[in-house]
């Protein structure tokens, strides 16, 4: 399998294998160019790139238009370095990201999967996006079906535990029949790698932040209680088909550049009428700051108002800037999630309407009977606030020579 420098249009995700010693012509022209890239600023035939073999890339303006390298126009032509960004016209931007080496080592000394790497025929994987204690997620291009995926695969390898591998499969197979909603990452494939035996599966990639970062970089009330709505009603539809989802955490929703939330990461999530051994009697499960306290005595036993908590500690964090509840110390954190132990929203922050914290501590009621009773009780509860906080601007129609106005 030949070699080449690999060029990824940063909005789209599309990417382009540069062949070693071989031109490829960037632009409009679908019949003229091998790298398309469709932006009506961008000429139909716009640049010429030139794979060599050190990769990098030499670039030939083709247009009037300007091709600019880190933000230098292009004069005759120049190099391209891995890691140098390119950009045509007036925003498409195009990343170098170097060499894809078929005789590459496919995995480093830490045992790491090399990058960038042809994983499969038709994948190719480009950098780590997040890992957690059982997983890592990659950013890949499927060349078959010309899109960009998220794809995850078991950190443990070809010696994940039993146990640890019927969990991967189940985390699939679950988030997979959630794949029709909106709000909850697609799950597309799943399968196991051809010389290892490894399993993955790929998802829907979504370009963007977790709620999480969000949060850190600054959200704004309004928006971040519109966020927290439409991820209630993401975890109902989630309920509706008998799953709960047993660890929602701001960083298990993705935030598109678009404002789009994705539910995600269905690790330890539980099918009501199914019991599959996998979580013990007696097995707390979950992230303690946003855990219910029935998790605690027993994961095995939760049901819906669980999440219903969890979005509730959420909302606590969106309000606050922090969980409801924080500390080094995880037994005295446990005992304070037992207990109900955590400082009113409004005392955190003055500013906070007192019927959204209202909102916020019902569903953090520590008796799951008195809680908020389902998720979407809660996104109508957000959303009847949003009506009120920020009601929509009515406009007002005039006859054309009239002075009045019609509503």
């Amino acid at each position: 399998m030949s070699g080449g420098v690999l060029v990824q249009e940063v909005d789209r995700g599309q990417l382009h294998v540069c062949a070693t010693w071989q031109s490829v012509v960037v632009g409009r022209d679908p019949t003229a160019c091998g790298f398309v890239v469709k932006d009506p600023h961008v000429s139909r035939q716009h640049c010429e790139l030139y794979a060599e073999l050190d990769g990098r890339v030499r670039v030939r303006p083709l247009s009037d238009k300007p091709t600019l390298l880190d933000g230098q126009r292009v004069e005759g032509e120049a190099h391209a370095a891995p890691g140098a960004t390119l950009t045509l016209g007036a925003d498409v931007q195009l990343a170098v990201i170097g060499p894809l080496d078929p005789l590459a080592p496919r995995r480093d000394r830490d045992g790491w999967l090399t990058l960038p790497q042809r994983l499969l025929p038709h994948l190719i994987i480009l950098k780590i996006v997040g890992h957690g204690g059982a997983g890592v997620v990659y950013e890949g291009w499927d060349e078959q079906r010309r899109r960009r995926v998220a794809l995850k695969l078991l950190l443990a390898g070809g010696r994940a535990t039993g146990e640890l591998l019927v969990r991967f499969k189940r985390e699939a197979i679950l988030q997979g029949s959630l794949s029709d909603y909106p709000g909850i990452v697609r799950v597309h494939d799943m399968g196991t790698l051809p010389d290892t035996g490894e399993l993955f599966f790929s998802m829907e990639f979504v370009k963007g932040d977790t709620l999480r970062q969000r949060i850190k970089a600054g959200l704004s009330r309004l928006e971040g209680v519109r966020l927290m709505a439409r991820v209630a009603r993401a975890v109902h539809y989630a309920h509706e088909k008998g799953i709960v989802h047993r660890d929602l955490k701001p960083g298990n929703v993705m935030v598109s550049d678009k404002g789009v939330i994705r539910l995600t990461d269905f690790g330890v999530a539980k099918a009501l009428e199914q019991d599959d051994g996998l979580t013990m009697t007696g097995v707390m499960m979950g992230t303690p700051n946003y855990m219910a306290p029935e998790q605690i005595d027993d994961a095995k036993r939760v049901g819906p108002t669980a999440d219903v908590y969890g979005l509730g500690a959420i909302l606590y964090q969106v309000l606050t800037g922090r969980p409801p509840f924080v500390g080094d110390d995880l037994n005295v954190m446990l005992d304070q999630v037992a207990r109900g132990d955590y400082p009113p929203p409004e005392q955190v922050d003055p500013t906070i309407d007192p019927t959204l914290s209202a909102i916020c501590r019902q569903a953090l009621n520590r008796d799951a009977n008195d809680r908020t009773p389902t998720a979407m009780a809660l996104a109508e509860a957000l959303e009847g606030w949003l009506r009120r906080a920020d009601p929509p601007t009515r406009v007002r129609l005039t006859r054309p020579g009239s002075g009045s106005g019609l509503a």
